[in-house]
C-alpha cells in the first residue's frame, strides 16, 4: 500500500487500480453501456490477451461484471458494476481538463 503520513493514499491506490491505459480504455467504453469481448476489442484496439487480462483484472476489483448471454454459440458481455459507474464522474473531469489544455 502506498502511505502517506501513516495513511493509504486514495489517489495513489485508485491510479494502482485503474491508471493503465488499457483499463481506462476499457472503462471508458463501458460508461457508454454494455459490450461484448469482440465489440471491446474493435473499440480500444487492444490484443485478445491484453483485453483478457484488463478484463479480468477490473472484474476481480468488482469495477465490472461478466454476464453470459448464450451456451451455444458462447457469449459474454461486460457491464460496469454499481462501483464501476461511480467512476463516471472521474471521466468527465478527465475530459474537461482534456478539452481545456490538449486542444
Amino acid at each position: 500500500m502506498n502511505k502517506v503520513d501513516g495513511t493509504i493514499c486514495p489517489i495513489v491506490e485508485t491510479i494502482r487500480i485503474i491508471g493503465s491505459e488499457p483499463k481506462l480504455l476499457v472503462l471508458r467504453y463501458l460508461l457508454d453501456g454494455g459490450k461484448g469481448f469482440n465489440e471491446l476489442q474493435r473499440l480500444t484496439k487492444l490484443s485478445s490477451k491484453t483485453l483478457s487480462s484488463t478484463l479480468k483484472d477490473l472484474e476481480k476489483y468488482d469495477l465490472i461484471k461478466r454476464i453470459i448471454i448464450s451456451d451455444r454459440p458462447f457469449r459474454v458481455k461486460y457491464e460496469l458494476t454499481e462501483k464501476g459507474k461511480e467512476l463516471k464522474g472521474a471521466f468527465e473531469e478527465i475530459q474537461k481538463w482534456g478539452n481545456k489544455y490538449l486542444k
